[in-house]
């Protein structure tokens, strides 16, 4: 069992990372999918526990210095099963932002969509989040590879064209971008930072501490294989250290 514990003093937000919210499965090797159990455990100690529940541009605002820790919720690829975690953000009153990969919502598979129980959001499920006033959709590049490899114009196009889809079918401007795989550079950050976007996300962990880089936002990933305590401690700060490796080479 463990106690409720207040984070303390950080002077920064820490942003949650999830991808599946879905029962676990044995090809799932990089154990992206995170249980309902497992979710719901974990948005009860956000609620619970000394800690504030953020929008995800929180990160370039002043917090209140009220010994909450603030945090923010993302989902990367837009697998269909978010549609059952934003229920559940919605009845604890949780903002979070949805990055997507709109080839993906056409029904274009990518390489990497390992089996047939990974669905992705529709047109309408993704209408129907953006639709809320706490939830924000942001984009995850068109085709989800990796901009690092990309000629310039290919660049340009992913990270462009992403925006121009999820505006145009959601009615809403899509100011956020997520890095596939985490992985960019200068060239990617600049091009998206001419694309329009206000901010973008890595998968690096850390705290986003003010001020930070508006296009090199650190995630924490929330893993299947985490345990609540490793939640715990990963929103404590307790996992940062695995930025160091990730700077040594990007993680899959």
């Amino acid at each position: 069992m463990i106690g409720r514990a207040a984070p303390g003093r950080s002077g920064g937000v820490r942003v949650l990372l999830y991808h599946a919210i879905d029962d676990p499965h044995p090809a799932d090797c990089l154990s992206l999918r995170v249980s309902r159990r497992q979710f719901l455990d974990q948005m009860a100690v956000l609620r619970d526990d000394a800690y504030a529940v953020v929008p995800l541009d929180a990160v370039f605002h002043p917090q209140p210095d009220n010994g909450r820790l603030p945090v923010a919720i993302t989902f990367d690829d837009g697998y269909r099963t978010v549609a059952w975690a934003a229920a559940v953000l919605k009845d604890f009153g949780f903002p979070a932002t949805f990055f997507v990969v709109p080839r993906f919502l056409d029904g274009v598979q990518s390489p990497a969509a390992y089996w047939e129980e990974w669905a992705y959001l529709t047109w309408g499920d993704l209408a129907a989040l953006a639709d809320h006033h706490e939830f924000a959709v942001g984009a995850h590049s068109t085709t989800h590879l990796d901009l690092r490899r990309c000629a310039d114009a290919r660049l340009a196009w992913e990270i462009s064209e992403a925006k121009l889809l999820l505006e145009r079918r959601i009615g809403r401007a899509v100011t956020s971008f997520s890095y596939p795989f985490g992985r960019h550079d200068r060239r990617v950050r600049r091009a998206v930072e001419r694309a329009g976007y206000e901010l973008a996300c890595t998968s690096r962990y850390g705290l986003n501490r003010s001020p930070g880089s508006r296009y090199a936002v650190h995630r924490t990933e929330v893993a299947g294989r985490d345990s609540l305590r490793d939640f715990h401690w990963k929103l404590r700060g307790k996992y940062d250290w695995l930025a160091h490796w990730q700077d040594l080479g990007p993680l899959p």
